[in-house]
């Protein structure tokens, strides 16, 4: 019965958490905005959803090359948006809910977009998308 009682606190505490610990999408998508406006930075868009295989993948390869995170670094602001949650926002759903996933889109600081692709890109890919955001930004 101890036991029973000690499980049942440990997962209410773990929902707790978790409900703390997930903040609210709008509020994740404008700070980024505002964060790279104020650093003059891109912003970059990860909608990605925790059953998805692909995400997983870009996640781990891609998000966790040391190139890719040194250029990630220095140059954008990212946000993840778990596709389940931006589904209950009207406003993050039509900009950024898409059939397939991962889908990754870099903004500008504005929250103009410049470049976007779906699924999984190994590193060497994802840096000449990348390339290609910030080029756009350059010729303005």
């Amino acid at each position: 019965m101890k036991r029973l009682i000690s499980v049942m606190i440990v997962g209410c505490v773990a929902l707790m958490v978790s409900g703390l610990a997930s903040a609210d999408s709008q509020d994740n998508y404008t700070a980024a905005v505002a964060k790279a406006k104020k650093e003059k930075k891109l912003v970059m868009v990860d909608v990605y959803a925790t059953w998805c295989l692909p995400c997983k993948e870009l996640e781990k390869e891609t998000f966790g090359n040391k190139d890719v995170e040194a250029r990630l670094s220095n140059q954008v602001i990212t946000v993840k948006l778990d596709l389940e949650k931006i589904l209950n926002n009207a406003e993050l759903a039509k900009q950024f809910a898409k059939d397939t996933i991962p889908y990754v889109v870099f903004l500008d600081s504005d929250g103009k977009k410049l470049s976007e692709f779906v699924g999984f890109l190994p590193p060497d890919d994802f840096l000449k998308e990348l390339d290609k955001a910030i080029q756009k930004v350059t010729k303005k």
